[in-house]
């Protein structure tokens, strides 16, 4: 049984993704370490991590609600499309582990750089030629 994602996060199923980064952003903040210390509040943030990770991107989210759709009408999953699931769900929660590490402040205002629901892994992604750059600047003086 896949978690219903929608229903974590308070939302409907045709949420566009303003609307599932406020959810997101509303439940996090009950759940972020910062706020709540108790096991129960890190299994729930891992869960919001998971849910935001997979319905932010399109693609996930599309074959996700695949999955969720044969769930509710007893349909076969096709098991690769579980097993990606799967995936999925271990990626998130090594994101979780990570962002426990950031400040609630801090892990709200990095959702604005999401990039295919990656707030971290794409907030630098491509900056290594960049700070190369600045440095050669630097050599200038």
């Amino acid at each position: 049984m896949i978690t219903n994602y929608y229903m974590l996060l308070n939302i409907d199923q045709s949420a566009n993704l303003e609307t599932i980064k406020k959810a997101f952003r509303k439940e996090i903040a009950m759940y972020h370490p910062d706020n709540n210390a108790s096991p129960e509040a890190r299994e729930k943030f891992e869960q919001l991590v998971e849910a935001f990770d997979i319905l932010s991107n399109e693609d996930k989210r599309r074959e996700y609600d695949t999955i969720l759709n044969h769930e509710a009408t007893n349909k076969p999953v096709i098991i690769e499309q579980k097993q990606e699931y799967e995936d999925w769900q271990k990626e998130a929660k090594k994101k979780s582990k990570k962002y426990e590490g950031i400040g609630l402040e801090e892990l709200l205002l990095l959702d604005i750089f999401v990039l295919n629901g990656d707030f971290l892994d794409g907030l630098f992604a491509g900056t290594d030629q960049l700070f190369d750059g600045i440095g050669d600047i630097f050599d200038l003086f």
